[in-house]
């Protein structure tokens, strides 16, 4: 077993050339773990174009404990690299990568998230168990740490940040910490000729960044692209969004597509429709809503409104899962409105 640092588990889980064949995420900072789960689902892609990710969830495994072994064993359908990502919520499912474990794989990536787990835990014992198999664990740090932590990074990137500044950062990302060195990276980058940054601006970059990422998750959903779906859910988790306030701000899109959708019964043009919609729709999104409401019809319209509707209802009743469970309903939603071919 190895255990491995969050700041370097993207490079050694994802790198080509990496002696373990399977990593157990977890701890209490959940926002790291999913930051690290989607780091290295990217790196995987990006070095393995033609690999295959297979995404097991507990709905998955709890009706066949059997499958991940299956997919551990068998050949991708491509014949190329393969990553299964195994999101282990329940004992039961951990008894299902235990039992693979104890069998063993040798030509694909196993990537387990569990939350936090004790030292008892049988699954984490076995990953310690196991020279192939790596741990990284996700602890939470403290607001002084991370203030700390923040003023430094930035005087070293050459960057005067207020006092102010760096705890409304620290603040928005809750905690995280490699969150934090993403943000303040960007950050970095709209520095003025100074070098300084105030409260005020990074107040409005954040917000505007934020604003920019929902509406490309948005266009990504209803557009029929689910590829870029997850690339705007990962943006959005790194920002430290929540995921309730993602779905219903999808919701009230959907609600504003089926009133549109529905208007258009009587024969009027979406473009019409969008043009003299009151209140008035922002002349910049014009184009972007009309190609929607011509991909999108109202049947499918109204079965992901439902769809939605049952993704935040389950999303608040499973806060320890909560990013994965509102990744998939997005997924799900992206994948009705694709166009066929």
């Amino acid at each position: 077993m190895a255990v491995i640092k969050p700041q370097g588990f993207e490079a050694s889980f994802s790198s080509s050339s990496s002696k373990y064949k399977g990593a157990l995420l977890c701890g209490p900072n959940w926002e790291l773990l999913n930051r690290l789960k989607n780091l290295a689902v990217r790196g995987f892609t990006e070095k393995h174009p033609d690999g295959e990710v297979v995404r097991l969830s507990d709905t998955d495994l709890a009706a066949d404990t059997g499958r991940l072994l299956e997919e551990l064993q068998s050949i991708s359908m491509f014949g190329a690299d393969k990553l299964i990502l195994v999101d282990a919520a329940s004992s039961s499912i951990h008894k299902a990568c235990i039992g693979a474990i104890s069998v063993g794989w040798s030509d694909c990536l196993l990537l387990v998230t569990a939350g936090d787990l004790k030292k008892s835990s049988p699954l984490r014992k076995e990953f310690e168990a196991s020279p192939d198999l790596a741990i990284t664990i996700c602890f939470d740090q403290s607001t002084g740490e991370l203030l700390e932590f923040a003023a430094s990074f930035m005087s070293g990137l050459g960057v005067t940040i207020d006092r102010d500044a760096i705890e409304f950062v620290v603040d928005a990302v809750g905690g995280n910490a490699a969150l934090l060195q993403s943000e303040l990276v960007k950050l970095a980058s709209y520095a003025g000729d100074d070098g300084s940054l105030s409260v005020a601006d990074v107040t409005e970059i954040i917000a505007g960044n934020e604003a920019a990422s929902l509406e490309g998750l948005i266009d990504a959903v209803f557009s029929g692209n689910p590829d870029a779906a997850v690339q705007a859910v990962m943006t959005l988790q790194q920002q430290g969004q929540q995921p309730a306030s993602v779905l219903i701000a999808l919701t009230n899109h959907c609600t504003l597509l089926v009133e549109m959708a529905a208007a258009m019964e009587s024969g009027r043009r979406p473009d019409a429709v969008v043009k003299e919609w009151r209140p008035p729709i922002f002349f910049k999104r014009h184009n972007a809503i009309t190609a929607q409401l011509r991909l999108c019809g109202l049947p499918q319209l109204l079965m992901v409104a439902e769809r939605l509707r049952i993704a935040n209802s389950q999303v608040r009743r499973n806060p320890l899962i909560n990013w994965p469970l509102a990744e998939r309903f997005i997924i799900s939603a992206a994948s009705s409105f694709r166009r066929a071919g």
